[in-house]
């Protein structure tokens, strides 16, 4: 189990899964770029992004943004 903060290192506000992948500031920045970058709507859920949200992307374009992804959350 985690033990650590409770607290948005961003925000200060509670850290909970959607916060982090959702609705932080700095997530919304993140989601405004893939959708600038890639035209693609962001995911309108936790659910929607582990699941659904890439459905119908070509498969080589949506590995680009899954990395892409990953490189942009472990660089904050």
């Amino acid at each position: 189990n985690w033990t650590g903060p409770t607290r948005c290192s961003f925000c200060d506000r509670d850290e909970t899964i959607k916060h982090l992948f959702l609705d932080c500031l700095l997530a919304k920045v993140l989601w405004r770029t893939v959708h600038i970058a890639f035209n693609i709507t962001p995911p309108s859920s936790v659910s929607s992004l582990f699941g659904t949200w890439l459905n119908g992307i070509e498969f080589e374009t949506a590995c680009h943004i899954r990395v892409g992804l990953c490189a942009l959350l472990r660089a904050v």
